[in-house]
C-alpha cells in the first residue's frame, strides 16, 4: 500500500504502479471476481439463473459441469461451453451421487457446486395434496443436502458451496405454500451445515423476482390470474425484477470473493431488485 504524504488530503487507496499494470498483475478487484479455472458444477442448468450462471461461469474462465433433468437442452448448451452434461432428477438420490461420481472423475476436485434447481407448484393450499408436498421437499430441501453430502469428500480446500433459496422466506405467497415451507426447510438445513462443517463455505442466497427464469412453466393460467390479482393487492408485486444476468454474475462474485478470502464466508445473502433510473 502507498503512504500518502501527511500533507496529502486525497483518500488513502490502494494503488498499482505502471510496471505492475503492464506486467499484469492482479489487482484487488481483479482477484474478488477471478473465478478462472474453477471446477464448477451446477445443478439446475437447463434454464433460469442457473442456464445463466453457466453462460457466465464459462465466459469468467470456469470449467463446467452441467446438470438437470432436461438434458436434451444441457447437450446444446454443454457443446457450447466446451462442458460436460449429466441428466439428473434431484429427487433420485442414488442419481445424485452416480452425477458426483462422473463429474469428479472428469474434474478430479471441485471448487465449487452451485444447485439452483426448483420445483414451484400452484396450488392454493388446501388443493395441495401429499404427493405435491412430498415431491417439493425432495427437490428442493433434501436434494440441495444430498448434492453436498455427496460433493464432500470430493471439494477442494477453498471450495464454496452456493445454494439458491427464495427471497420470500417468512413472507409466503398465497398459491406456493409447498414451494415456501420446501425453501424455509433448505434454509435451516444450510444452516445445520454451517453449524457442523464451518470449514465449509456453504452461501445461501436468497433470490428475489428476476425477469428470465421459468417458474411460471406448466402453471394454470387462470389460477395465476387470480393469484396475481392477490398479490398485487398485498403489495407483492416489484416494480421492477433483476436481470437474471445479473443475477448469475452477483452470485459468481460471490464464489469469487469467498475463494480469495478464505477465512469469512457470506453464508447468507439476498439479492432483491433494485429500481434503475430511467433516462
Amino acid at each position: 500500500m502507498r503512504q500518502v504524504p501527511a500533507h496529502d488530503s486525497r483518500d488513502h487507496r490502494l494503488s498499482f504502479s505502471d510496471n505492475e499494470i503492464r506486467q499484469g498483475k492482479q489487482t484487488v478487484s481483479d482477484r474478488h471476481s477471478n473465478i478462472e479455472g474453477a471446477r464448477m458444477l451446477v445443478v439446475g442448468a437447463s434454464s433460469g439463473i442457473g442456464h445463466a450462471l453457466t453462460r457466465a461461469a464459462h465466459a469468467r474462465g470456469a470449467k463446467v459441469a452441467l446438470a438437470a433433468r432436461r438434458v436434451e437442452l444441457l447437450s446444446e448448451l454443454a457443446e457450447q461451453l466446451d462442458g460436460s452434461a449429466y441428466e439428473l432428477d434431484v429427487a433420485d438420490p442414488p442419481a445424485i451421487e452416480r452425477v458426483i461420481d462422473e463429474v469428479v472423475a472428469r474434474f478430479g476436485q471441485l471448487d465449487a457446486v452451485v444447485f439452483t434447481s426448483a420445483v414451484v407448484p400452484f396450488a392454493l393450499i388446501e388443493e395441495t395434496d401429499v404427493t405435491t408436498w412430498l415431491h417439493a421437499y425432495a427437490v428442493n430441501a433434501v436434494g440441495a443436502s444430498h448434492v453436498l453430502r455427496a460433493a464432500l469428500p470430493h471439494l477442494a480446500d477453498d471450495a464454496v458451496a452456493l445454494v439458491a433459496s427464495s427471497h420470500d422466506v417468512g413472507r409466503p405467497r398465497a398459491g406456493v405454500a409447498a414451494y415456501h415451507a420446501s425453501k424455509a426447510a433448505l434454509d435451516e438445513i444450510l444452516r445445520s451445515w454451517r453449524a457442523e462443517h464451518p470449514e465449509l463455505a456453504v452461501i445461501r442466497v436468497s433470490v428475489g423476482p428476476t425477469e428470465g427464469t421459468e417458474i411460471l412453466r406448466g402453471a394454470d393460467r387462470d389460477l395465476l390470474a387470480d393469484l396475481y390479482r392477490a398479490w398485487a393487492q398485498k403489495g407483492q408485486i416489484p416494480a421492477e425484477m433483476s436481470a437474471v444476468s445479473d443475477v448469475a454474475n452477483a452470485m459468481l462474485s460471490l464464489i469469487a470473493m469467498s475463494r480469495a478470502n478464505p477465512t469469512v464466508v457470506s453464508d447468507v445473502v439476498h439479492l432483491a431488485p433494485r429500481m434503475t433510473k430511467t433516462r
